[in-house]
């Protein structure tokens, strides 16, 4: 398999940064993946948020333990929680994680052409 190919797939089925790594660029890895995390945990801790106060409603009385009013309740307070930024975490973690793969697949075919360039002199 082709190296652009195999860190493509890595960066986009483990995480962003694994194909970079495989590829030796082991900062640039590093970069992707501490993005990766910081903007996945940013976004973590608004639903912790938003589950910390549902579980007070319900533990104070303020919610009946109803299935069907906490899951409205749920629902309202996750639509307040992304009108007011978390959608701008979720999608700076994709636009992270797209970067990534196009970029680690970009090394790969630089990569792969320069080993090409490498075994055609090797044979002359």
């Amino acid at each position: 398999m082709k190296k652009a190919l195999t860190a493509g797939l890595l960066s986009a089925l483990v995480a962003p940064g694994s194909g970079h790594f495989y590829l030796q660029h082991k900062r640039r890895a590093l970069v992707f993946f501490v993005l990766a995390i910081l903007s996945l945990g940013l976004l973590l801790q608004q639903v912790m948020q938003v589950a910390q106060v549902i579980s007070l409603d319900i533990q104070t009385g303020v919610l009946p333990l109803d299935i069907g009013v906490i899951a409205a309740e749920v629902t309202k307070q996750t639509t307040a929680t992304i009108r007011d930024g978390a959608d701008k975490l979720m999608y700076g973690f994709i636009l992270c994680w797209l970067i990534a793969i196009l970029d680690s697949v970009r090394l790969g075919l630089k990569q792969d052409k320069q080993d090409a360039l490498t075994a055609n002199n090797a044979l002359r």
